[in-house]
């Protein structure tokens, strides 16, 4: 609608120009003559030169702030088709009006009251609905102006700092109720409550931190919110100091845990949740949780409100769900262009079996749909072996047969189901029945491409756990193609990201000089900054390694032990994923701490830890996070010994003291 009225202003705007210079050529004296004169008209109306030049800065002005307006105006639910109306259709007839009108004062002043005029009405309708450091047209807003133009020919202007809280715009909006009349009433009843505000400001500073589920919980100090992002669940973060000084010597502002809120306004805040999730009805009906819908800057986000009641607290979970990451290819997971190219090769292949790995809850679902992407699903049909109670990403050209555990069906007759329309590749997800894996790498055997995905720490653990299944080990080497493993690391903030000397010790499983690699970076000692919502991290990428070749098979067919089957990988030329992790952070996308989080794990099949998944300390500084009862044991210090003496780096000057050496954030 706005952007149709707009359009049909410009028109009008163009044909009423061309018409009037029509009709004028007809005229006997044809178009008013250009006068010699700068700023004004002669009697006959003939156009000045600085007019017109004043004409086209108007008309530039107000194609970039009728644009704003649109924007905004949607952006903040302001009525957008009447405001950008208003910006468009007065500013069109102030300009067609300065051309006619014999004094180019008039025509300018008109023009410039069409401008302005609609902006100052927008703005006392907007400002109230957002916060300080959003408002326009206000005292502030014109010396942040003033100063950022000043700076930008090398003035510095000192204004009062207005600090915004730096939070999405979010809207709540009931979807759980059976008509369209039960939700509006949800929500006029959830906007009337004392906690509204309370509880959006929660969904702000959840979909600030990119969080994918916020947890409220009521505890004896109060009501705690935590917040899972990237895999790590902890409490909510916040800004206990703002920046300190100017210029060089600007100290940035440090975050810390939020502390626990109070009982009246937390229980405010659920009460809101419960009421636009319908909480109440879905208990009624005997549902375990409710949804309702968010919007986040004008995009929309599901959620799902659980609750979860034990004899000491209560805790409500919300889960957001994040924008789908859909990758084309394997590159975008991370992955190298060599390695992308090895695992397209043999997954071309004729048949054989190919396997993707990772433990839990580390990405392999996703790396397992790219690697079937990435198949030559048009040139031969596919099948997929699925639990028809597990939810999985449709894949073109790779038909779904499925099964019933909870009716007693087992995976091998949906296998000999699909087998009926003659398939040439069969893939499933969590292979974890032996009779189905025995079936498969005898297709793999004769003449199928099978890929299965395994819960395995490594390419060589999920070797071993297939071999666990009571698979002779000469069909497993005979069919074996390769084996693919991950781990997902969260990558370092690039805002606040701090740089550390290179430890001699990583100097030297690098093979590099000092010189070489100076310094590598570690996670903020002030906790965070804005950009990373206080988690010193930003989003995550993989890290691969891949066991595939004839030394492999031969190390399979002979039984050999975990040790001696990795020195087999590594023969053909496997790079762990250990190895992959110092290149991570020696490439400045990591920190040797999220290494150490990364890779302590219970070590299986032999797998070696090196120096790089040894516990550092990479933040001197920065808050200790209290133990938050009822979340996951990575939110609860003392998870993780402390780091060697020898590779500790010292905190830089002027930081707050660290927390203790035990101490996991």
């Amino acid at each position: 609608m706005a952007w149709g009225s707009r359009a049909l202003a410009v028109a009008v705007w163009l044909l009423a120009a061309v018409g009037a210079r029509a009709v004028m050529a007809m005229a006997p004296d044809g178009w008013p003559a250009e006068v010699p004169g700068w700023d004004s008209r002669d009697k006959a109306g003939g156009i000045a030169l600085l007019p017109l030049l004043c004409w086209w800065v108007w008309i530039a002005f107000w194609a970039a702030t009728s644009d704003w307006v649109f924007r905004d105006s949607t952006r903040h639910k302001v009525r957008p088709e009447f405001w950008t109306m208003c910006t468009v259709f007065p500013f069109v007839f102030a300009s067609l009006l300065a051309w006619w009108i014999p004094w180019s004062a008039a025509g300018q002043a008109a023009m410039a009251i069409a401008w302005v005029l609609p902006l100052l009405l927008y703005s006392r309708e907007r400002n109230p609905k957002v916060p300080a450091a959003e408002s326009i047209l206000t005292a502030g807003h014109m010396q942040r102006l003033f100063a950022a133009l000043l700076k930008k020919m090398g003035v510095q202007v000192k204004t009062a700092a207005v600090v915004g809280n730096g939070l999405p715009w979010v809207t709540m909006a009931a979807t759980s109720a059976e008509t369209p009349e039960e939700n509006q009433k949800w929500q006029e009843e959830a906007a009337a409550m004392p906690g509204f505000a309370a509880a959006t400001k929660l969904l702000q500073e959840a979909a600030a931190a990119r969080a994918s589920m916020l947890v409220i919980e009521a505890t004896a100090d109060g009501v705690r919110v935590g917040h899972d992002v990237d895999g790590i669940s902890g409490p909510a973060r916040g800004v206990a100091e703002p920046p300190k000084g100017r210029g060089k010597s600007k100290q940035p502002e440090v975050w810390v845990d939020v502390p626990p809120l109070d009982a009246a306004t937390g229980g405010s805040a659920v009460a809101v949740l419960r009421t636009i999730a319908g909480a109440d009805a879905a208990k009624l009906s005997g549902e375990p949780d409710a949804g309702f819908m968010i919007e986040v800057d004008g995009k929309k986000r599901r959620c799902r409100l659980a609750t979860r009641s034990t004899k000491t607290t209560k805790q409500v979970s919300i889960t957001l769900d994040l924008p789908p990451f859909a990758p084309k290819k394997l590159e975008d997971l991370g992955m190298s262009a060599t390695l992308a190219g090895r695992v397209r090769e043999l997954i071309s292949l004729e048949k054989g079996l190919f396997v993707v790995s990772s433990p839990a809850e580390a990405g392999c679902s996703t790396t397992f749909d790219a690697v079937l992407v990435s198949a030559d699903r048009l040139l031969r049909d596919f099948v997929s072996i699925e639990e028809s109670a597990t939810v999985c990403h449709e894949v073109q050209n790779v038909k779904p047969v499925r099964y019933s555990a909870a009716a007693g069906e087992k995976p091998v007759s949906a296998l000999k189901q699909a087998m009926l329309e003659y398939p040439r590749a069969v893939v499933t997800r969590d292979l974890t029945d032996k009779e189905l894996a025995l079936e498969l790498l005898q297709l793999a055997d004769d003449q199928q491409l099978v890929i299965v995905s395994v819960r395995a720490t490594d390419a060589l653990d999920a070797i071993q756990k297939l071999l666990q299944m009571d698979i002779p080990a000469d069909l497993l080497a005979r069919c074996f193609l390769g084996s693919l493993s991950q781990r997902l690391i969260r990558k370092l903030c690039p805002q606040c990201g701090e740089p550390l000397p290179t430890p001699p010790e990583i100097l030297q499983k690098l093979k590099v000089t000092a010189e070489e690699l100076p310094e590598i970076k570690r996670a903020s000692s002030h906790g965070g900054c804005r950009a990373c919502a206080g988690r010193q991290f930003v989003g995550r990428t993989a890290i691969y390694e891949l066991a595939a070749g004839p030394t492999v098979r031969q190390a399979i067919a002979k039984q050999v032990d975990a040790k001696v089957l990795r020195q087999a990988a590594v023969k053909d030329g496997m790079r762990t994923l250990t190895d992959e992790g110092l290149a991570i952070v020696a490439n400045g996308l990591s920190s040797l701490e999220e290494m150490q989080r990364v890779f302590a794990v219970k070590k299986e099949a032999g797998a070696s830890i090196p120096i790089s998944a040894k516990p550092i300390s990479a933040k001197p500084g920065g808050a200790k996070p209290p133990t938050r009862p009822g979340l996951p044991p990575s939110a609860k210090p003392g998870s993780s010994p402390g780091p060697p003496p020898g590779l500790r780096p010292g905190p830089p000057p002027g930081s707050p003291p660290g927390p203790p050496p035990g101490a996991k954030r």
